[in-house]
């Protein structure tokens, strides 16, 4: 069986489709591995071992760069799950006031939630960015950014 470029570009789009349906973070440096194969394919013509070598060294290049350089710091320092928050900026979805609680809503999960109640020395309506400056038990502590 002799393997083209196109077919590579319909792997590479089937696997990096499949990423979307799970979102692993796996399959999609497998997929952009198959689309980079099949661009080499298609400018260089080669045998399908040189093809399957490609395609596995160009995919687990890409992982390994990945897994390098963009792996979740939080992950590496435990014991410091404080100093991981301190300093994290979200929306306020729930207005806080001087003596009242508010709602803050994070980018991306924050000690394991995205969101989480407040308290603020002042008054910040919801739609403002806060930063948070303290963790008090369960509750954090944020300033208006």
């Amino acid at each position: 069986m002799e393997l083209v470029w196109w077919h590579w570009f319909v792997l590479g789009l089937a696997l990096i489709a499949l990423e979307m349906l799970t979102p692993t973070f796996f399959l999609l440096w497998f997929g952009l591995g198959a689309l980079l194969t099949g661009t080499a394919v298609w400018l260089w013509p080669m045998g399908l071992a040189a093809q399957a070598l490609l395609w596995s060294v160009t995919s687990l290049i890409m992982m390994g760069v990945w897994l390098k350089f963009f792996k979740n710091p939080v992950d590496t320092r435990p014991g410091l799950a404080k100093e991981s928050v301190l300093g994290t900026t979200g929306l306020v979805t729930r207005a806080v006031s001087e003596m009242g609680q508010g709602e803050i809503l994070f980018q991306r999960p924050v000690l394991g939630a995205d969101r989480w109640p407040i308290i603020a020395d002042g008054s910040i309506e919801a739609g403002n960015k806060a930063r948070v400056v303290d963790v008090v038990g369960q509750i954090l502590k944020v300033e208006k950014v």
